[in-house]
Parts: C-alpha cells; structure tokens; sequence
C-alpha cells in the first residue's frame, strides 16, 4: 500500500523527511497545483516543498501515488472508471447502480459489469439501463464475461461473489445440520463461513493477480463473504489498496430510527465502535445529544417484543433501504448484561456463540431460529432473476433512492467530492490497540480524497476482547489454509470454531465438505498454488 493510504491529513515534518512519504508531495501537487498550497496542507515551508517537487516528481513512486488519476481534481466524472465482478447479480447489481445513479457527482460514470454468466449480465444491464436513463444520470454501463480485457484504467474495482452460487450456499447449512449444528447466515463463521472462505480464497487472489496486472491504482472494494477472511487474504497477497464494506451499522442506525422516530438518522446518530466483520460492537452512542444506550434501554422496557414500531408504522424508505427487524433481544441482552451492543444483525451475531445457537428451541427463543435469514436462501436466484423481470417490465415499480450502502459514496469522496464517515474492514494498524497488528478489523474511517483513514478507538474492554479472540486466531488459521493448502491447518480451524462440538465431528464434516466442493477447492488438490 503506498503511504498516503491511512494517512492524517496533516503531516509532521519529520515524517515527510522519510522517504516513504515523499510521495504524497507529489500526490497534493498534482491535486492543489501550487507550492503554496501544500505547504499549507503539510505545514512546511514553501523552498521545503518546491524541494521536493523538483527533486522526486519524475519518481516512479510520485507518478503512482499521483494516479489516483488527477481524478480528484478532474471535474469529469466520465472519466472514472468502475469494474463491478460479479455484476451480473440479480440481487445486488441494480441497486448499486441505483446508488451511484443518486449521486449527480457520478453522473456520467463509465461502469463495467463483469461475470461469467452472460444471460444474467444482459438482463442486469437492461435494468441498469433503465435506472440511469430514469434518473438522467448518463452512465456508461458496458458488460464483460473478460476481467482481463475490462480493468485496463479502472479507478474501482468492487468483488460481490460467492464460489459455488446457491448451490454451495444451500450445503453450507445442510452438511453442519446433519451433524446437529445450526447456523443462521453461514457466510461468516461456523463451519458455512469456514468452507466458503475456503472456496473464494484461491478465486479471488486469481482476481487481484489480475488487478495488480492490468489496474495496479485502482481501489479494490471487497463485499464478497467472509468478509474479514477474504479482506485479510487480500491484503495478505497483494499491494493493491483494498477494503472490507458491509452494511450492518447503517442497518443497525436505521433500526434505531425507527424505534426512536428519529427524522434523519445521519445526522442524529453518533456511535463509537469496532470489532471484527458481523461482530462489531457500538462502544458508545449519541442521539442527538443524549446517551443512545438508555434511549435503548427505555424503548425496549416499554417494548419488549419491538413488535411496536413494525405493525404498520414503518416508514416506507427505511423498509427499502434495510429493513426493520422486530427481533433484536440477542443485541438487547449484550446491553443489558455487558452495557456494550452487538451492531450486527442478530442473525449474524448468533453465529459466533454457541449458546444461542445450542438446540432448535434456543434459537427460537432468541428470535434467530426457523428459517435461512439471507435473501439467498429465502427467494434463491430463479426467485431473485424474476424480481428483475418485473422491474424491467414496469410490473414492479422501480426504486429511485438510495440505500444504506456506502460503496457508491466512498467513490464519491476519494474522487474528490464530499467526505464521509463510514465503516470499513482493513488491517489493524491501530485501531483496536489490544488486538493483533495486521489481523482485520472493522472500524470507522475518514474518507476524502487523500484516502480512507481508519480512526482509533483505544482498547477495548477485556470482555470484547475475549469474545473477539474467539475468533481471530481461527481466522487466521483459515487464511493460512486456504492460501497454502494445508488440509490438517484447514480442519484444526473448524475445529476450533464455537459451533463445532469436538474434533472428531470437524473431522468428518470437512471430509464432507471436501468431497462436496473438491472442483472448488483446487488448492487442496495440487490444482492451485499461491504464486509468490
């Protein structure tokens, strides 16, 4: 990662002096123009940074970092380029699209959706077409089956895949349920989580291979599950800058919304948090000036079903744009007991404590049991390509806001447009002091045209700390595994996880899951290796 990726926007001298950061002289000339400028926004003198302008801007390094494309000072929102891989989902594409299509400083924007299914490409672009003609936001949508022949000069690279399709998905719940072990999403961690990380990571480290090759600048933004596993393979492997998104906390502040009849939830809700991707934890909140954790309290003594705020009195943007979960006695519980709230979804959270989870009745009890809780399990992708046909064919109307997903801002910001305070999934440089270095974690950042900036949050309570380290070592156990296929290593992992009784049942589920995904997991076979 160059430099300038977790960078504070203001510079000491002494850091500028090393080598490293020369760079972003370059970088900030290109944008600002002038010498005076960037002594301004360094704080050095004007001789100090025309110094370094003539001395390192015909840099390598300087011409790099300075990539980033002119495009933060090039009011030509054309020119920025986004290649989509796994764009032809019929679940998730549209609406990022819709999403950038609200943003009038992406109009005009060159998108490229690629994916191995053309069927699903050439319906998803009609009604991307449709989106942005609705909106008269201009896009440039273009398809392609070729990731090697789309990212040439792209500036974003966003990853939305899942190896095996709901096919897998489906046995990722099937194959642990006959072992007695229930999971809720499976995407995460349990032994679900465990063998999709296993199938994606040599897929997706052939992906930034190729982004490294043909697009090395671009910004890599990875929504593929599991999010903090495959995020750490990839910052593991490559150089490219990439990040973890998710939507959990903007989920979790829309809920609160409408608890609390709050009128705009941005601007209202302020929280402290961190922790690892679907078990993050809102360390404190703000609600417009008062401590949001009594609000909470309050509203849940009043309430304790939450059946109140969803019988008819939802406003209709905030079921589009998320959902309203009538269920969070799981988040609830932590607030009450530990005085910290889980800000995933209690589907998710569930998942990385056996309790919750220990028998059918358990998790009905605690408002996680009875069905498949993610959109693919629930419609499956014949149900999910029928609901595009409606949109495309004007039987169902379309949905011209935003929603909660902050992909299509994040752009917006490191291209020069407003800034944004956003969570992300990135190596732990310091955010959580009482974590390992390097491990994944998630964070708020600071985003604007310089970057994507983590921000600390201290050390955690020993509790969080506890429950979190759970799962981290196992993590790493699993991306070591998946990138250097070391059977023994991938099933001392499962073994490992909460959800998994003993060693012998994690023995015989992952002879399973082997022999169900042994053409998805070449690593395992002498069929793939990680090229160093």
């Amino acid at each position: 990662m160059f430099a300038t990726d977790f960078l504070s926007p203001k510079i000491c001298v002494g850091e500028v002096e090393r080598d490293g950061f020369q760079p972003l002289i370059g970088l900030l000339y290109q944008r600002h123009g002038t010498y005076e400028a960037v002594a301004r926004r360094m704080h050095l003198d004007r001789r100090t940074v025309k110094k370094y302008i003539t001395s390192f801007c015909n840099h390598k390094q300087v011409r790099q970092a300075c990539h980033i494309k002119t495009l933060m000072t090039n009011p030509k929102k054309s020119d920025i380029k986004l290649v989509l891989i796994g764009g032809g989902s019929y679940g998730w594409t549209y609406r990022f699209i819709t999403d950038i299509a609200c943003l009038p400083e992406l109009h005009g924007m060159h998108i490229v959706l690629q994916d191995l299914n053309p069927e699903a490409l050439k319906l998803v672009k009609a009604l991307c077409d449709k989106i942005s003609d609705a909106m008269q936001a201009g896009l440039r949508i273009e398809t392609s089956t070729d990731l090697a022949a789309c990212l040439p000069g792209a500036d974003f690279v966003g990853l939305t895949i899942s190896t095996g399709g709901d096919d897998a998905n489906v046995l990722d719940m099937a194959i642990p349920a006959k072992y007695g072990i229930i999971q809720t999403v499976a995407d995460t961690v349990g032994p679900g989580g465990w063998s999709r990380a296993l199938r994606n990571i040599p897929v997706v480290v052939d992906i930034i291979r190729k982004v490294e090759q043909y697009a090395p600048n671009a910004w890599f933004m990875n929504y593929s599950n599991p999010m903090t596993v495959l995020t750490r393979s990839l910052q593991k492997v490559s150089p490219v800058k990439s990040v973890g998104l998710c939507h959990e906390l903007q989920g979790l502040l829309l809920h609160i919304a409408a608890f609390l009849g709050l009128a705009d939830w941005e601007k209202d809700t302020k929280v402290k948090m961190a922790g690892i991707n679907h078990l993050i934890w809102i360390l404190a909140m703000d609600i417009g000036g008062r401590d949001g954790f009594d609000l909470l309290k309050e509203y849940h003594r009043k309430h304790p079903a939450f059946d109140y705020v969803v019988e008819g009195k939802v406003p209709e943007d905030l079921i589009y744009s998320g959902g309203v979960n009538s269920r969070q006695h799981i988040k609830l519980d932590f607030l009450e007991k530990i005085g910290y709230l889980s800000a995933a979804g209690d589907a998710h959270t569930a998942e990385f404590f056996r309790h919750f989870l220990a028998s059918p009745q358990t998790a009905d009890r605690w408002g996680v049991g009875g069905h498949f809780h993610t959109f693919a399990h629930q419609r499956g992708v014949e149900g999910r390509k029928k609901k595009v046909q409606r949109l495309l064919n004007g039987e169902e109307a379309l949905w011209l806001k935003p929603s909660h997903e902050h992909a299509s801002r994040i752009i917006t910001a490191l291209t020069g447009g407003q800034e944004l305070l956003t969570p992300v999934n990135t190596a732990n440089l310091g955010q959580i002091d009482n974590l390992p270095r390097e491990v994944v974690v998630e964070s708020q950042a600071y985003v604007d045209q310089l970057g994507i900036h983590p921000i600390a949050v201290g050390s955690l309570p020993q509790i969080l700390i506890q429950y979190l380290m759970r799962h981290i070592p196992v993590q790493e156990m699993i991306v070591e595994a998946g990138l250097t296929g070391n059977r023994d290593l991938a099933v001392q992992a499962l073994s490992c996880d909460p959800l998994v009784p003993d060693q012998d049942i994690a023995a015989r589920m992952a002879d399973e899951f082997f022999r169900e995904f042994k053409e998805l997991l070449p690593q395992f076979y002498g069929k793939w290796k990680l090229d160093v």
